[in-house]
This record gives C-alpha cells, sequence and structure tokens, in this order.
C-alpha cells in the first residue's frame, strides 16, 4: 500500500479495528490490569502513542507509567509493574520482545497486528489494529494503536468516555476538510530546512509522531517536545527556515503566534490563531484527539515529500537488529 493509500484508508481500517478490538478486548482477563501498577511499552511511533491511555489513566487514580522498552529489557526494570501493555505493530520489536522475556509472571497484554508475531506469542492476550497491511512509513497503524490503546483503557476503567464507533466519521471529515487546505499549509514550508513539532497534554503523541514522521518521509532534522518544555530553551534556533507544528489549544495558541512572529511557517492544529494556518479538528474526547490530529499532518508531509522529489516508500537507513527475523518487518 502506498502512503497515500494507507492515509486515506484509515477511516475503513479504523472501523474495522474497533470491531476487531471490542471482540478482543471480551476475551481479556482485565482484573489485573485494574490493580496494582500498569506499565506500558513500545518503540518508534509505538512510544508516542502511549501518551493518551497513560495521562487517562492516570487522571482516573491509576498508577500507569510509561517505561521505554529498552529500559524494560533490563531485568530490575521488568520487575515495576504488575501489568504490561506492550505495543508493536510487526510484534517483532527487538527491544519490546526483549522486554517481554524479562517479564516474569505478570500478565501482558500485546498490542500488535501480527498474531503470529513473537510478542503476540508470548502475551497473555492480543488486542490487533485493524484488517488493513501498514504502509512502510507508518499510518494505519499508528492511528489504529491510539484507538486500541484508548479503548483498553476504557475498559479498564469500566466507561464509555469515547464514543469509537464515530471516529472512522471523523477521520474521513477530517481528511476531507484538510485535503482542501493541505497544498496552502505544505506551501508555506516549502524551503524548511528542520521542523519542530509541539503538543501539550494528548497532543504530546502528535508531536512526537510529527517528528518521526518528517524525518522517515522528507529525511529533515525534527524535533517533537512538550508544550511547557518547548518554552523553556528548545525554541531558541527559530527562525523562517523551521516549520512548526503545534497541537492544541490552550497555550499552544500563543505560542503558535509567537513562533509566526520570528517568520516561522506554523501549523497549528486544535485553534485558530492569527498570522497561522490552523485546521480544527472536530471535537472529540482526549483519548480521541490525536487519531485526528496527525491526519492534516500525515497530508502536507505527503505533499512536501511530492514536492521534493521524495517517494515515501521505506527507511534508507534501516538496521538490521532492529525486528526480529521471524517478524515481519513494518
Amino acid at each position: 500500500m502506498t502512503f497515500r493509500e494507507g492515509v486515506f484508508a484509515q477511516p475503513e481500517n479504523l472501523r474495522g479495528a474497533a470491531a476487531a478490538t471490542r471482540d478482543a478486548l471480551a476475551e481479556v482477563d482485565l482484573a489485573r490490569l485494574r490493580e496494582g501498577t500498569l506499565v506500558l511499552s513500545g518503540i518508534g511511533a509505538s512510544w508516542h502513542a502511549l501518551v493518551p491511555a497513560v495521562r487517562a489513566l492516570r487522571a482516573a487514580g491509576r498508577r500507569a507509567f510509561a517505561v521505554p522498552a529498552p529500559d524494560l529489557a533490563d531485568a530490575p526494570a521488568a520487575r515495576l509493574g504488575d501489568a504490561f501493555v506492550l505495543v508493536s505493530q510487526s510484534g517483532a520489536s527487538a527491544e519490546t520482545v526483549a522486554a517481554l522475556e524479562r517479564i516474569d509472571g505478570a500478565p501482558v497484554v500485546a498490542v500488535t497486528a501480527d498474531a503470529a508475531s513473537p510478542l503476540a506469542r508470548g502475551a497473555a492476550a492480543r488486542l490487533p489494529l485493524g484488517p488493513l497491511p501498514d504502509t512502510s512509513v507508518a499510518t494505519l497503524s499508528y492511528t489504529a494503536t491510539l484507538q486500541a490503546l484508548g479503548m483498553l483503557c476504557d475498559a479498564i476503567l469500566e466507561r464509555e468516555s469515547e464514543r469509537w464507533d464515530d471516529l472512522p466519521h471523523l477521520a474521513a471529515q477530517t481528511l476531507e476538510v484538510a485535503t482542501a487546505d493541505s497544498d496552502a499549509a505544505a506551501a508555506r514550508m516549502a524551503r524548511v530546512r528542520a521542523v519542530d513539532a509541539v503538543g501539550g497534554g494528548a497532543g504530546l503523541a502528535s508531536a512526537g509522531e510529527t517528528a518521526l514522521l518528517v524525518r522517515e518521509a522528507l529525511r529533515l532534522p525534527a524535533t517533537g517536545a512538550e508544550t511547557r518544555e518547548y518554552l523553556h530553551g528548545p525554541m531558541e534556533p527559530v527562525d523562517p527556515d523551521f516549520g512548526c507544528f503545534v497541537f492544541g489549544a490552550g497555550r499552544e495558541r500563543r505560542l503558535a503566534e509567537t513562533l509566526a512572529g520570528y517568520g516561522a511557517p506554523v501549523v497549528l492544529i486544535g485553534a485558530a490563531a492569527p498570522g497561522v494556518h490552523a485546521f480544527r479538528p472536530p471535537p472529540t474526547g482526549e483519548l480521541a484527539a490525536p487519531v485526528l490530529q496527525i491526519l492534516p499532518v500525515q497530508l502536507i508531509v505527503m505533499r512536501l515529500a511530492a514536492s521534493r522529489g521524495l517517494a515515501i516508500d521505506g527507511l534508507r537507513r534501516q538496521q538490521d537488529d532492529t525486528k526480529l527475523p521471524t517478524g515481519k518487518a513494518a
């Protein structure tokens, strides 16, 4: 599947993934995930996708933490939790599988597309990521991971905080509106030499994923940062050659105006501000918001890649020790 096909297939994949995840959750014993300390882990795009669920669990009073997969591969670190959620699209990420192998006795829920992967085979339960194969630079798997983790979070908390059945429609609506406007946003960023992506709350997931997407697809230096952290020095290099993506509607709106005042081309997702190119996805809860936030970014990156003569068809610098030989490269 090409990157473009993947971007526009996300509503369909989200719909299929939601149904499959709902069926899978009905078979998961959630009792041990509702007590003690819950640790969530992953690497790459999967790491960024953890942010909304961890925030929601903590807001509800659960003791939940995100720990990097390489850290969990250390035996003492693997005893930090009473239950674990490990995320890997391929189910073959070497660091995440190594973490699984260190966890002894605690229940593990795997979030992965491949039921035959090492991660899925070693976990007590698995949540799927939809019926469609992912693109070489992640599109469908990232948004489906956000949805799966959100649905798991709601199930753990025994609540219905999000209307997941509405999300495919909202994603299609967001893509339709953003498609008409992404050319203008991409034109503003046509000559950038680096990108900063900044977000607060669950928008930190979008900031991290945006930076990864820009590095993989556009081969530009890019950094993702939390809003308040970004105010304390990291914004110092920003100038007209910097592209800035900002996610949020509070302090982020003011930040977007400030960055535009430095001459930087800015895209603000979540609010409107003078002198800033803005996208306002349909309103939804914090767990689902990052699914919609990343869609305009994917479209802008797609336009920028085309204007720079780049094909988004995989990684040039793929390393030979990031996936297990028995897993799928993704």
